[in-house]
This record gives C-alpha cells, structure tokens and sequence, in this order.
C-alpha cells in the first residue's frame, strides 16, 4: 500500500501477525503489571530521551507541560490535572519509528513486561493519547500526526504533510485522565516522583540526560529535573559515589564499577533497593535488605524547623551500579544479563550476587551508624527472646549470623535460625562419631575431646530446654490451683489436661508432649498410658489415668500379670463436698476390679488386660485434703502423712496400694525434685 501526500510517496508495511488488527480495549484490560498514572507519562519521556539521543543532540530538551481543568476551586486548592503534553526535540517520528510503534513486539510475552509494551499503558491511564510529530527524511522536514487506536490498530487518523521546518519536534498528548486522583496536584511533586524514577538518566556521564522541564500549561511554575539534583535539602539527593573492582579470573584482569548512592525520602510504599544497570537502563533490582536486614524498613532524619518544631522524614536508599562488565553482558531486551544470578563460570566470572553483595557493603559502610543502632536493637530483642522464651539457646548465641535474620524478626525466625544451629551441630557430631567408629580405633585424643565437646554442647542443649518446660509447666500449675477473679477453683479438667490431655493414649502423645512427671518420675517411661478413655469394650467407667509400667528386668512381653498396674484420680481442688459414692478410694477400687475382671483390653485389642489379685496395682488420688476426705482416709485405715497433705497405706480388700495427695504436696514435690535444675540454669 502507498499513501501520496504532497507527491511524497510513503510505502507503509504490508500486515504481518504482529502489526495492528489487535483487541486493544482488551489488552488494556488484562495488564497485570505493577504501575500507576506516573508509568504512562514515563514511559513517554524515555522515549523522548531515546529519540533525542538518537538524534546525537547535545541541546536536547523535553517539555512535561501540566494541563489542568479550568473549574476554580473554592477552598483556594490547586485545580487538578486533566491532561499532559510531553515535547521534545529528538529525532521525531520517522517511518521506522512510527512502524516500531505500530508494531506490539510482547505478544507472545505472558506477564506483558516486555520491549514496547509501555505504550499501552497510555490508554489505561488516559482516555485519549495523540502524536505530532515533526521529523526530517532526505533532507525535507514532514509532519505525522495520529492518534493511538481502541479497536483493533495502534496507529489510527495518520496523516503525513511535507511542511516548511527549521527543527524536528515531537508532542505526545496525554488527553483527559480517567481518574483525575491518581495524579497528584502540585507541581513540586509531579517533579520529584517523575525524578525518582527517571533518576537512573541524569547518573551516567557516558550518556548526559537531556535537560528535562515540568512546568504549568501558562509557564508561571516550572522545574528543571537536572537541576533538582544539585539543590540543598531536597527529596532526593545523591550520598556519594563509590568504586569497586572485582577480579575478572577470565582475563586475569579487574572489572570496574561505580556504585552511586542515593537517599530518597517520602518514597512511597518502597524498600531500598541495589539496582544493576546496562546501557544507561534499570536491569535488574534486589531489596537491599537481602543483604543487610537492617535496611528492611525505612531510615529516619529529624532536624529542627523553626525554634521548637521537630520534622521527621522518612527515607529510603537506592544505590545503581553501573560499569562496562553490565554493558557488555547485559540482554538485548535489556530485561536481565548474560551471567547467572549466583553462579560463576569460565565465560562469565563475576555472578549479579558478587556485585550486588560489594554494592549493599559501600551503603552498609555509608550508613554505619544507622546499621549498628539497628544491629545493637535486633540483639537485644533476640536476647530478650532467649531470656523470656528459650533460655536452652543460649550457647548457640555466638554461632547466630545476624545477617540473616531480619532486623523486625519474628520469634517464630529466631526460633528457627537457632534450630538450623543446633541441626548443623548435631550433625556435626553425627559425622565425626561414624568417622571415628569406622576408623577401627585409630583415632588421636584431639578428635575424641573435640567430639565430646560438640554432644556436650548438643546434649545441653536439650536438657536445658526440657528443664525450661518443665518450669514453665509449674508456674502454669501454680495458677491453676489459685482461685479464679470470681473466687471460683480451676475445674479438675484443666490440671488433667496439663498432666495428660484427656481422651488421649500414649499412641497418640508424644513422652516430651504430657507432665506426667508432675506425678512420679517413673511414669515418664511408662509403657501405656490411657486417659480418661475406655481401654475395653465392656468398659462403663473411664478412670481418669490408667498406666501400665513395664517391668525392666523381663523381656517377655509388655501385658503380663506382672507388670505394674498404676490408677490416679483427679478431684477438683477446693472441693469440699461428696457423697458416698463420690468416695475416690472406692472409684479407684472399682476401676481395678473392673480391670481384673478381664473388661479391659489392649491399646490394640488384641487381648484382655492382663491383671490379677497378685498384680502390683497402685492407686492415687490428688485432691485437697478436705474433712470429707480424711473420712474416707480413715474409713479404710490409711496413715497420715507426717505433713498432713496426704495419707497413705494398703488395702487388703482391693489389693491396692492407695496414696492420697494434696494439690500443695504434688506442687511442692515436683518442685522440689526440679529445684537443683533451676538453680544451675539461673531459673529458680
């Protein structure tokens, strides 16, 4: 096809299945990218930077002329923006740049980040976006003026004159804003966002930026972008500048880079950030917290206005690395480079992480005294937290890399850095055991002292972990067996659950999960537990806590007559009434009578259990030692306790060794039996 204008003739490229004839209404709708009204009016200023440096202009300008509506505000309020004009000086719309615009190169991208997609967003931001451009071709000046389309072309309304010129010029209009409150008012701030993310064009003196204006439709404000740099006490300003060399095993050789650091303040829900750059464009980006943590959150200046006002701004740092190793390697989308993010090779020997690590160095180095206050924060906090919740952890403090714990850490990321610790050193151990077993004793006394040291260490670990718990199970004992606000006791079924969860066998709790030590020691390794549970079909009672200890010295089988058999009976504390049939003595008794009589089965069911009259069968009662109960006590002859918070004896009729003992005695006991743990780990 041939358009004639002016006897120009100009050959507009046949179709191809990436030109026009696009669903564009469509493709405006499913953009999922991160972007706002800023993206669009960016994505125009590039390209009037690439059109002016494309026309090796060293008077380039670009005009960001703000439109706003005409209806006055009455609370004497900047009216808002309704349009933008974007002018420049650059190489202008020529047949290979309109083509290139014509042309939707990210067609067969999924997450529409790719080379020549930005246009797009002009239209999910503006209801209308228009092109004048002025360009020189065989030495005559033509003016092209179009518009972009909503159906199904890019390019819509094309027009192409021969006109008289002097210089090319391009407008790009940015029509009626579909949402006049994303875009903020002021001019001042239009400015310093349209800065902070064009900053990557005014750093590289290979590639001067090009002077770059935003000002108000009537020039009556305006702000030169290249200048807001050099200004004292602004948004955005440039720390230090800073040169690095990394070895280059390749060429033997070191490649150099720039790191330039920057501090941007108010920047708006973002982290700080190291950005690798090629060809004077933004690559790749990583948080700087990646390698520091204490930069996860924003940093704080305070200084004084006036004579009593504090201000306090926010800030961020944003550091961009350029260099000739990134310009060389770097993707021909400019999307990523040709090295791996972590690893190095033969063909490309510096990874992005060396030189990201080198960069986050020169900031952390840059901001010392803010990165050691944050430091001296995290580990006090994870001292506290071993103090208040993990005091087992203690040794490994000094085996704690803080860079890589999060400055803001959760106990839960503490907890687990220190457990990757202690995983590490068990393994350790591990390795050097089956090293030495397998040495066939040839082994110096070295490796044996160094070993000792690392299951030492290892076994204190857990030992002053468990001792923790159990402390902790105390002190919660201790509360339970107060009176509640309403002067009301803890029903017998929360001091259960704290000793044995009810309902529950020992096939499904875990020795380190129940406190039956709280009871005996003994019963820690006891072989089955059962609480209140049926353990039989033809059961109709469930005692509280039945436990079947397996005898050490026999190897014949775990349900033998034997074996022990140990009953306990919870009352509620400060209970004072009961019945005849509330007699705990005889609830016991009726338990193992049941029990002998073959109405109990195993865990599996597989057999009765097996007890007899000549079967050692225990039996206590935890309550508090109430009159009613020293009734019962009497009633079957057992003997007071010489603290009188128990009695004691056996019965004849049962066959059972009965003990009773007080919620004071059970406390006091368990106490005691744990005190010397206490005092060595400084918990007492």
């Amino acid at each position: 096809m041939t358009i004639f204008v002016n006897n120009i003739n100009y050959k507009k490229t046949s179709r191809s299945p990436n030109m026009s004839k696009l669903n564009i209404l469509g493709i405006i709708k499913n953009i999922r990218s991160k972007s706002n009204i800023y993206t669009p009016i960016v994505e125009a200023v590039v390209n009037s930077i690439d059109a002016i440096r494309e026309a090796q202009r060293s008077d380039g300008q670009i005009d960001v002329i703000i439109k706003r509506n005409q209806t006055l505000n009455f609370d004497g309020a900047l009216p808002s923006v309704r349009s933008l004009e974007i002018v420049d000086n650059g190489i202008g719309f020529t047949q290979k740049n309109r083509d290139s615009f014509d042309t939707y190169y990210s067609a067969l991208k999924y997450d529409f980040g790719g080379k020549g997609f930005g246009r797009f967003m002009y239209l999910k931001y503006f209801n209308q976006m228009k092109v004048k451009s002025i360009f020189k071709e065989e030495n005559k000046y033509h003016e092209r003026s179009f518009r972009f389309g909503k159906q199904d072309e890019i390019v819509v309304d094309e027009t192409v004159n021969e006109i008289e010129a002097k210089d090319t010029e391009t407008h790009v209009y940015l029509n009626d804003i579909l949402n006049a409150d994303q875009l903020d008012k002021g001019i001042d701030t239009i400015a310093r966002k349209l800065l902070e993310k064009l900053l990557i064009f005014f750093i590289n003196e290979k590639f001067p930026c090009p002077k770059i204006i935003v000002k108000e439709e009537d020039d009556s404000s305006r702000v030169v972008l290249n200048d807001y740099l050099k200004q004292e006490n602004n948004e955005i300003s440039l720390v230090d500048t800073k040169s690095f060399e990394l070895d280059n095993t390749q060429s033997g050789e070191k490649e150099s880079f720039i790191a330039k650091v920057f501090k941007i303040t108010y920047a708006q829900a973002q982290k700080s950030k190291i950005c690798l750059t090629g060809h004077n464009r933004e690559v790749t980006e990583v948080m700087l917290h990646t390698y520091i943590p204490e930069f996860e959150d924003d940093f704080y200046d305070v200084f004084k206005r006036g004579k009593d006002q504090v201000v306090t701004k926010n800030y961020i740092v944003k550091v961009y690395v350029l260099g000739d190793y990134l310009d060389e390697n770097v993707s021909l989308e400019r999307e990523t480079f040709n090295f791996d993010k972590e690893k190095r090779d033969p063909l490309y020997p510096i990874s992005q992480s060396d030189i990201e690590r080198e960069a986050a160095n020169i900031v952390k180095n840059l901001f010392d005294e803010e990165v050691k206050h944050r430091e001296d924060a995290k580990v006090e906090r994870i001292k506290q937290y071993i103090t208040d919740a993990a005091p087992w952890h203690k040794a490994y403090m000094r085996d704690l890399q803080l860079d890589k714990i999060p400055f803001h850490a959760s106990p839960e990321k503490i907890e687990l850095e220190f457990q990757k610790i202690k995983f590490e050193k068990e393994q350790e151990a591990r390795i050097a055991l089956k090293s030495i077993i397998e040495s066939e004793g040839v082994y110096n006394d070295d490796e044996v002292s160094n070993l000792a040291a690392k299951v030492t260490e290892a076994g204190k670990n857990d030992l002053t972990h468990y001792v923790c718990n159990r402390r902790i199970v105390l002190k919660l004992l201790q509360q339970l067996l107060k009176r509640d606000e309403a002067g009301k006791a803890q029903l017998e079924k929360e001091l259960h659950n704290l000793i044995f969860p009810m309902g529950k066998d020992d096939s499904e709790i875990q020795y380190e999960e129940h406190n039956l030590w709280l009871l005996d020691e003994r019963l820690v390794f006891s072989e089955y537990t059962a609480s209140d549970r049926k353990i039989g079909s033809q059961s109709a009672g469930e005692p509280d806590l039945v436990v079947f200890d397996k005898k050490r010295s026999y190897r014949n089988g775990d349900n033998e007559f034997g074996n022990p058999l140990t009953v306990f009976e919870f009352k509620r504390p400060k209970r004072t009434t009961y019945t005849a049939e509330d007699d705990p003595i005889m609830q016991v008794g009726r338990y193992v009578d049941e029990i002998r009589a073959g109405k109990y089965e195993t865990p599996e069911g597989q057999e009765k259990v097996k007890v007899n009259a000549a079967t050692p069968v225990y039996g206590y009662i935890i309550c508090d030692i109430t009159d009613r109960i020293r009734d019962f006590a009497r009633q079957y002859q057992l003997t007071l306790s010489p603290d009188e918070e128990g009695y004691f004896g056996y019965h004849n009729g049962y066959h059972i060794y009965f003990e009773i003992i007080s919620y004071k005695r059970l406390l006091s006991n368990a106490e005691l039996r744990n005190k010397i743990f206490f005092r060595k780990l400084n918990i007492d």
